[in-house]
Parts: C-alpha cells; structure tokens; sequence
C-alpha cells in the first residue's frame, strides 16, 4: 500500500552503531498497518537512517544477542525486519524519547531489558484536578473496552499494569484572561462552562509494565484524565481542552537503560515540546 508523505520534524538525540535515541514528535504514527494511510516512524527509518536502510549491520552483531535467545519466535533478522529496530511504541499523539536499535543484536537486546523491565521510562503528563496523594502507585489490570476494542480500561481479568507517579506542581485555576488576550477569543470563551475545571495537577509517571495506553486508562481511573486526550477525559470536558491544548499532554521526558554493548547505564532527557509550554501559560501560577 502506498502511504501518503507528510513532513516529518524528527529530531535524533543520540546515535551510535548500535542504536539511536528520537525525539518522537507528536502526531506521528509509530507502527505500520493496513488501516495507516500516512507515512509511519518505520518508514521514516527505512528511508533515512543508513544502517536500517541498508541493513549494513556491524560485523559483531552477534555478540550482542543475549546468550539464552531461542529462534522459538523467529530468527534476530526476522525480528528486526518486522519491527524495523523498533524496540518499543509511543501512541500517536504522544511526543518524547524513543529508542531504535539499528541491528538484530541490539533489539533482541533491548526487547529482553523491556521484558525484564530494566528500562526506566518517566513520562509527564498535565491532568485534570487536585491528587489526594501526591505520591503514589497504581496497581491495576487493564484490558480493552467491550464496548470498543480500541479503546481500554480496567477490569478484572485484564493484564497487569503497574505505575508509579508523583505531582510535581498544581495549577489551582485556568487564566482565562492571559488565554482571551493572546488569542483574541474573549466573546467565544465567556459562552463555554469553564466552570468545569477545578484546578490541573502536572505529574511525573513511570510505567513499570508497557500496557497500550496504559498511564492514560491509569490516571482516568482515579478520576485525574489527561488534558486534552480524545478517548479517556470526556466529551464535555474534551471540548473545552481542545481550545488550549491541542493534543494530549503527555510527553516521554526521560528513558534511561543499560547499552546493549558498553554494559553502562545511560539516560536521556528530552524536553517538553513547545505546544505542550504554551499549554502551561495558560495555567494560573499561585
């Protein structure tokens, strides 16, 4: 199938001849499939970072395949082929640090510290209300909706998932002035229910298991969903969003693991993305 091009601003944080870290912008599909029309992150990396494109793998691949691997799932080659060195996923409209491996032996690497959860991830994320516990973890099953199967919740039988999170600053208000000035929309946001906001909590998430949506379901569970997420925060409230925040706001900010070839802990930090700040200023600072 052939998928429509779009311009793709993705920033590359890190390389080497193992493995790159991205700065993964917010809109971007990450995986191909039959119901994408538009081009993917596979196949941004196809098209633009050599060792993928080429399959011009070091000749020392190899060695970095752990020691217990089995072909019980398929060989190192036909891994990286299905996945394009994709060693995890970020949802569409999620922006942040992702990481690539560029060979076999760097993915089947990275995707056994994934399953062993040895990669730390820490996202942030702007949700709706004021925690009761600023500190805490979230242990419960998620599994998909049967009202629709693309979307999740918790249930019972579901799998388990596992977060832990910290607010990092509460915002008691929106600034309905600073927003009606900057934008011009006075006479528009005097008829809309502002009222319905009772304060924004910015929060740090680390997701200890890799659940499909698994720190949005999380935080709307306990009644704290996302700003501006589409599927989980609510049509009355969504709409409301959807006036300042134009996506949701949740960004990966770090990724920290052990490389693949050095043995040693590396970490990087991506910073939050420029709508995502504007969505900030419009919060009232008390």
């Amino acid at each position: 199938m052939r998928r429509i091009k779009k311009p793709m601003n993705i920033k590359i944080i890190y390389e080497d001849q193992d493995l790159l870290v991205i700065n993964k912008p917010a809109g971007l599909v990450v995986n191909r499939a039959e119901s994408v029309k538009v081009e993917t992150l596979q196949d941004w990396l196809e098209n633009n970072i050599e060792g993928i494109k080429n399959r011009n793998f070091p000749n020392d691949w190899r060695d970095l395949l752990p020691e217990d691997f089995t072909n019980e799932y398929g060989t190192p080659e036909e891994i990286f082929d299905s996945r394009t060195g994709l060693a995890h996923r970020l949802d569409k409209d999620t922006s942040g640090a992702m990481l690539i491996a560029k060979h076999p032996g760097s993915l089947v690497s990275l995707l056994k510290k994934f399953r062993l959860r040895e990669v730390q991830k820490k996202y942030i994320c702007l949700t709706h209300g004021k925690f009761a516990m600023p500190v805490g973890e979230i242990n419960l099953p998620l599994g998909r909706r049967q009202s629709n199967r693309k979307l999740f919740a918790v249930v019972p039988d579901g799998r388990p998932a596992f977060t832990e999170y910290e607010v990092e600053k509460f915002y008691p208000s929106f600034d309905l002035a600073r927003f009606g000035l900057d934008t011009g929309r006075s006479k528009e946001l005097k008829q809309k229910r502002f009222s319905l906001y009772e304060g924004f909590s910015l929060v740090n998430c680390w997701p200890k298991t890799g659940r499909t949506h698994q720190i949005r379901v999380h935080l709307a569970y306990l009644k704290h969903p996302i700003v501006g997420d589409q599927h989980y925060v609510g049509k009355k409230r969504v709409k409301l969003d959807s006036l300042w925040c134009q996506r949701q706001f949740l960004h990966a900010r770090e990724i920290e693991f052990v490389h693949p070839r050095s043995k040693e802990k590396t970490q990087f930090e991506v910073e939050l993305t420029s709508d995502l700040s504007l969505t900030l200023n419009y919060l009232l600072d008390i």
